[in-house]
C-alpha cells in the first residue's frame, strides 16, 4: 500500500444501503478547500476551529442540495490532519454525484483502511487499535462489538505498551551501567532485575493463555446454559447433548464447573455450555467464589445465553439479576422440569421444556440454531489478525525473556542479558506497531472497506 499522506484523499464513509444519512469523508491539507470548492460559496468561510457549517452543494444540471460540513482544519482530527466530513441525506446516488465533484476538484480516491492507516502513522492508534477498528466493522453480535470495542481501547495494547515500557526502563538501566562499568557504579542490582524481569514474564504468559483461550473458543460460537441452582441445567444440557455428560441430581449445586460438548445442528457447529448454579457465597467460601467466577467468565465469552428457569417455581428476582448479564438480543428464556406435577403455565419463558419427557427440545435447538443465524457469527469476529501477530510476538519475548533469567541466575555478563532484553522489546514494538514494515501495514489495512 503506497503511504502517500500529501495527497488529499476521499471516500464514501457511510455504509452501503438505504440509511437516513450518508456520510463523504476527506483527508488531507487541502481538505477543507476541496470541500467548499462544490459548494455556492467556495470563498465564504473561513475555518479557523472545529465546526460544522451548512452549505449548499452544487449538482449537475445545476441542482443544488444543502448539507451538512463537519469540519476539523487541524491535527485534532482521526487522522491528526485537516479532515471534513459531508452529511447528507441517505441517497448512494447523492453520495457518488458528490464524490465525483470532490475528485474533480482534485482529491484523490481512499484507498482500503487509508484513513485509518493514516491515523495509525499520526500515532493516533497502535497497530492493535487499528485491527480493532476492523473488528467494530465486522462485528456480528453484541459481545462480539464489546470485544472488539475493548480491543479498541487499548484492551490488549495496553498490557503489552506496560511490559515494553518496563523492559526499556531496565535496558536503560542496565546500559547506564555498562557506561560506568569502570567506575563500578550499578544502577539496578542483579536480585531487583530478577524479579522486575521475572514480574513481565508473568503478565505475559497470562496474557498469552488468555489469547490462547479467546481465540481457541472464538471458532465456534457459544452457547451457555445459566441459571440458579437445581434448575434443571444439567438435565437440559444432557437432553440437548443426547448424552448423560452432565451429573444430575436433586441437591442443589451438584455442579461445580462448567462442562461442555461441541456439538453440530443442522450444519451449524456450536459449542454447548452448562454452568454451575448461580448462588451468593460468603468472603473466604473459595470453591463457591471460584465457581461464580468461572460462571460468569463462560457468559460473558458466550453468544447465546440460555436461562433456565424451574417451571415449578417461576421466576425470581436472582434469575432477573442472571438476564441481566447476556444482552436481549443474545438471550432465551427456557421453563424447565415442565413435567413436574407442580409445574405452572410457564407465561415468563419463550419455550417450556421437560428433560424427562423431551417436551420441548426439539423447539429449543431450532430456536437456537435461528438465534445463532440471526447473529451471522463467522470465525473472523474476534480480530483474529491481532490474535495471531500478538501470540507470536510474546512467545518470542517469553523465549528471550527465560533466557535473561538464566543469564541473571547463572551470573552472565550484562552485555549478554541487555541483549535478550533488546530483542524482547523488539517483538512487542512490532506487534503494537512502534516498528513496523510495509509488508505488515499491507496485510492489515488492505482488508478494510474503502471510507475506513
Amino acid at each position: 500500500m503506497a503511504m502517500d499522506l500529501e495527497q488529499t484523499i476521499v471516500a464514501i464513509s457511510s455504509a452501503p444501503g438505504i440509511g437516513g444519512r450518508s456520510i463523504v469523508r476527506l483527508s488531507g491539507e487541502d481538505a477543507v478547500r476541496l470541500a467548499m470548492s462544490i459548494t455556492s460559496e467556495p470563498d465564504a468561510v473561513t475555518v479557523t476551529g472545529s465546526q460544522v457549517v451548512q452549505r449548499e452543494i452544487c449538482l449537475p444540471g445545476k441542482r443544488t442540495l444543502t448539507a451538512d460540513f463537519w469540519i476539523w482544519p487541524t491535527s485534532r482530527s482521526y487522522t491528526k490532519q485537516p479532515q471534513v466530513e459531508i452529511h447528507l441525506l441517505g441517497s448512494r446516488a447523492v453520495a457518488d454525484l458528490v464524490l465525483i465533484g470532490l475528485r474533480r476538484a482534485g482529491a484523490r480516491l481512499a484507498q482500503p483502511g487509508e484513513f485509518t492507516m493514516r491515523a495509525f502513522l499520526a500515532g493516533r492508534l497502535d497497530l492493535t487499535q487499528a485491527e480493532a477498528v476492523l473488528g467494530v466493522i465486522d462485528a456480528h453480535g453484541e459481545q462480539r462489538f464489546q470485544s472488539a470495542l475493548r480491543q479498541l481501547s487499548g484492551g490488549l495494547s495496553g498490557p503489552l505498551q506496560n511490559a515494553r515500557n518496563d523492559l526499556i526502563e531496565l535496558l536503560a538501566l542496565l546500559e547506564a551501567g555498562l557506561d560506568f562499568v569502570e567506575e563500578d557504579i550499578e544502577f539496578i542490582e542483579m536480585e531487583e532485575l530478577r524479579e522486575r524481569v521475572s514480574s513481565i514474564v508473568n503478565s505475559l504468559a497470562q496474557l498469552r493463555d488468555q489469547i490462547r483461550s479467546r481465540t481457541t473458543n472464538q471458532s465456534i460460537p457459544k452457547v451457555v446454559l445459566l441459571g440458579l441452582p437445581n434448575a434443571g441445567k444439567s438435565s437440559l444440557f444432557n437432553a440437548l447433548a443426547g448424552s448423560d455428560e452432565a451429573i444430575t441430581s436433586p441437591i442443589s449445586g451438584t455442579t461445580r464447573d462448567f462442562i461442555t460438548r461441541k456439538l453440530n445442528w443442522d450444519n451449524i457447529e456450536l459449542e454447548l455450555v452448562d454452568t454451575a448454579g448461580h448462588e451468593s457465597f460468603e468472603d473466604g467460601d473459595e470453591i463457591r467464589k471460584f465457581m461464580a467466577d468461572q460462571t460468569r467468565f463462560a457468559t460473558e465469552d458466550c453468544d447465546v445465553g440460555i436461562l433456565c428457569v424451574d417451571a415449578g417455581v417461576g421466576m425470581s428476582d436472582q434469575d432477573r439479576e442472571l438476564s441481566q448479564r447476556i444482552p436481549p438480543d443474545q438471550l432465551l428464556v427456557v421453563a424447565t422440569k415442565c413435567d413436574s406435577p407442580d409445574a405452572n403455565s410457564p407465561a415468563f419463558a419463550s419455550y417450556a421444556t421437560s428433560a424427562k419427557t423431551a417436551a420441548g427440545i426439539e423447539t429449543l435447538q431450532q430456536a437456537i440454531v435461528t438465534k445463532l443465524t440471526e447473529l451471522e457469527l463467522t470465525e473472523d469476529a474476534l480480530v483474529p489478525s491481532s490474535a495471531i501477530r500478538c501470540l507470536g510476538a510474546i512467545e518470542e519475548t517469553l523465549g528471550a525473556l527465560s533466557t535473561c533469567l538464566e543469564s541473571i541466575a547463572g551470573y552472565q555478563s550484562e552485555e549478554l542479558i541487555a541483549s535478550e532484553i533488546r530483542y524482547a522489546i523488539g517483538q512487542l514494538s512490532e506487534v503494537v506497531g512502534a516498528v513496523y514494515t510495509d509488508d505488515i501495514l499491507d496485510v492489515i489495512f488492505s482488508r478494510f472497506c474503502i471510507g475506513k
